[in-house]
C-alpha cells in the first residue's frame, strides 16, 4: 500500500525544484547579465521596502477585528495573506523571485487594501478605482507573462514571431479573465454582505461601473505587456532580442532533458 504524500515532502520537491532551476539559469552568463539587476543597493532598497509594506499591510487588519467588521476584516485578511503567500513561496522554495515584481504585487496590494479601504480612497477620490484597475492589469500581465512565456519557450517547435503573438494573446486572455473573476467576486461579495452595517458597496449597483473597471483592465493589461517588452529589451541591453528569447528557450530545454535523462536513468 502506497504512503500517503507527506506535506514536508512536497514542500521539500518545491524547494528542491525551483533551487535547481534558479541555479541553472543563473549560470548561464547570457541570461544572468540580461535578466538579474547587478545593481546590488537597489535590490536591498527594494527589500527592506518590501518587508516594510508587508507589515503596514496587516494593520488594517487588526483595526478591523477590534471594530468587529466581519467583511473588511476577511478583505484585509485575504490581502494581507496574498503578500505573505509570496514570501512563503521564497522561503519554501529557495527561488528568488525578481524583486522588482514583489514590489509591484506588494503595492498593488497595499493600494487597493491599505490606501483603497482603509483609508477610504475609493470614497474620497473618483478616480481611484480607475487607476488601481489599470494598475492591475499591468500587474497581472507582469507576472503571468515570464510564465506564460517561460512554458512557450521550453515546449514550443515554432518560430519566435509566432511565440511572442501567442504569448502577448495568452497573457492578455488570461489577465482579462482574472479581472472578470473579480468583478464576479465584487458582485457576490455585495449580494452577502450588502446590509450589514459599514459595509461599501463595490459594484455600487452599476453596470457602468462594472463595464468600465473591465474596460481598464484590458488598457492595464496591454500597457503591462508593452512595458515588459520594453524591459526585455532595455536588459538586453545591445543584443538581439531573438537571439537573447533562444537562448533562453536552449536553457530551459536543456534544464529539462538533463531532469528527464536523469529520472529515466532512476
Amino acid at each position: 500500500m502506497l504512503k500517503p504524500i507527506r506535506k514536508t515532502a512536497f514542500y521539500k520537491y518545491l524547494k528542491n525544484e525551483g533551487h535547481e532551476i534558479s541555479v541553472f539559469l543563473r549560470n548561464d552568463t547570457l541570461i544572468r547579465e540580461t535578466l538579474f539587476s547587478s545593481n546590488s543597493r537597489a535590490y536591498r532598497s527594494l527589500r527592506i521596502f518590501n518587508l516594510v509594506m508587508s507589515l503596514i499591510i496587516f494593520l488594517p487588519v487588526v483595526a478591523s477585528l477590534l471594530d468587529m467588521n466581519l467583511p473588511h476584516f476577511l478583505g484585509y485578511l485575504i490581502s494581507a495573506l496574498g503578500i505573505y503567500l509570496v514570501w512563503i513561496f521564497e522561503l519554501i522554495t529557495k527561488s528568488t523571485l525578481f524583486e522588482e515584481i514583489k514590489t509591484f504585487t506588494i503595492m498593488q496590494v497595499s493600494l487597493h487594501s491599505v490606501f483603497g479601504m482603509y483609508l477610504q480612497f475609493y470614497d474620497k477620490y473618483t478616480y481611484f478605482d480607475d487607476f488601481l484597475h489599470i494598475t492591475g492589469g499591468m500587474w497581472l500581465s507582469l507576472i503571468l507573462f515570464p510564465i506564460i512565456l517561460a512554458i512557450e519557450l521550453t515546449f514550443t517547435s515554432q518560430k519566435l514571431p509566432t511565440v511572442i503573438w501567442k504569448v502577448n494573446l495568452s497573457t492578455f486572455s488570461l489577465s482579462v479573465t482574472m479581472g472578470t473573476l473579480w468583478e464576479v467576486f465584487e458582485f457576490i461579495s455585495d449580494l452577502i454582505f450588502r446590509d450589514y452595517p459599514g459595509y461599501r458597496l463595490a459594484q455600487q449597483d452599476s453596470l457602468f461601473d462594472t463595464m468600465t473597471d473591465l474596460i481598464y483592465d484590458c488598457a492595464g493589461s496591454i500597457l503591462g505587456i508593452m512595458l515588459f517588452w520594453y524591459l526585455l529589451r532595455k536588459l538586453s541591453k545591445n543584443r538581439n532580442i531573438y537571439n537573447l528569447l533562444e537562448r533562453i528557450g536552449k536553457s530551459l530545454r536543456m534544464f529539462m532533458d538533463r531532469k528527464k535523462t536523469r529520472s529515466e536513468n532512476l
